[in-house]
């Protein structure tokens, strides 16, 4: 599957971060592991769920400023899962090799900002994760689609490695921000979780889900613009445009139907969903109505954290993109039928 001819580099440089982060994950361990092991986690953790490129970014930076209820994955967790309670007093050593802005958006990428933990549990268990679909993405249908929500019965051994991955992850994340304590609660976003609401009550039954959703239009756009200028950084083999196609349209129809299926299982109050346009016309009132909803605490202070974000990223301009042609507009209204219909974009 790796195309050794055109990314041995980034294989080798791989290999070379896979011995280092072994090594420093046993160091890890040795030191940390029985307080781990040991660290507890609060009941009800958030899930922030929706579609790559919903808005699900924004909201997961938006409440992790509320430290006083919440902590999260930062991108030097997601980066060095293995070793991160050993280094990340010393993580500001690494800021250098990250980035000022996302490729796709421009937002501000630093080491302490809120990350996907789904990228830490990827990397935690060996690849047991659909995310290898951005490094392998032809091995996406035969191989990475199923691992998902993992219900076919041929992935119930990489369930049991994903979720002994995740479920380490989050009692690191406890030990390393909280003491193991469970007096905070963790706030977790990776858009597969929207795929996996029965998975993830079985785990945590008292979770609760922030769902996001847009024009699916406008989705497949920005999908395809990240695809275009993100992507590549991760190949390890090329595909054609047809397979990142396929992947774009096949992974939103397949998280929109799990989800759609699954969420009448959450208890009653434990789930809000929001659109896009709500959001990012007026991020304070979105996170107040959260707040409501859910009945969290701490609203006032929340939002004057709300209203200095929004006064810090005042010049902040979305992506603009050229229109979709008829032909991919009829591809996306026929392939996301149902969620034009369901979320009222019709």
């Amino acid at each position: 599957w790796i195309e050794l001819s055109r990314y041995w580099f980034r294989f080798l440089f791989i290999t070379f971060m896979a011995v280092i982060n072994g090594i420093l994950g046993l160091l890890d361990w040795i030191f940390f592991g029985a307080a781990i092991v040991r660290a507890k986690l609060h009941p009800s953790p958030v899930f922030i769920l929706g579609h790559p490129r919903t808005g699900t970014t924004l909201m997961h930076n938006l409440l992790s400023m509320d430290t006083d209820q919440f902590f999260f994955c930062t991108t030097f967790q997601a980066g060095f899962p293995s070793a991160f309670a050993l280094l990340h007093r010393i993580s500001w050593l690494f800021s250098g090799f990250v980035d000022p802005q996302r490729p796709m958006d421009n937002m501000v990428l630093n080491l302490s900002l809120p990350m996907e933990e789904e990228l830490a549990t990827n990397m935690l268990s060996g690849g047991l994760s659909q995310y290898m679909s951005i490094f392998l993405p032809r091995a996406f249908k035969p191989i990475f689609r199923h691992f998902t929500n993992y219900e076919e019965p041929s992935t119930a051994q990489a369930f049991r490695g994903w979720r002994q991955s995740f479920m380490f992850l989050l009692k690191k994340l406890s030990y390393v921000n909280d003491g193991g304590s469970a007096k905070r609660r963790v706030l977790l976003k990776s858009p597969v979780h929207t795929g996996r609401v029965r998975l993830l009550l079985q785990l945590f039954p008292n979770a609760q889900f922030i769902y996001l959703h847009r024009d699916p239009y406008r989705v497949y756009q920005s999908a395809s613009n990240m695809a275009n200028k993100a992507f590549p950084y991760m190949y390890l083999h090329t595909p054609d445009n047809i397979d990142i196609q396929e992947f774009i349209l096949t992974q939103y129809e397949d998280l929109h139907a799990l989800y759609v299926r699954d969420r009448k299982l959450i208890p009653k109050g434990n789930l809000i969903e929001m659109a896009f346009s709500e959001l990012t016309e007026d991020p304070q009132k979105a996170v107040e109505r959260i707040y409501k909803h859910f009945r969290w605490g701490n609203l006032a202070k929340m939002s004057s954290k709300v209203a200095a974000y929004q006064a810090a990223n005042q010049g902040f301009k979305k992506n603009n993109f050229d229109g979709l042609s008829s032909e991919e507009k009829k591809m996306v209204r026929r392939r996301w039928a149902a969620a034009f219909k369901e979320f009222g974009y019709e």
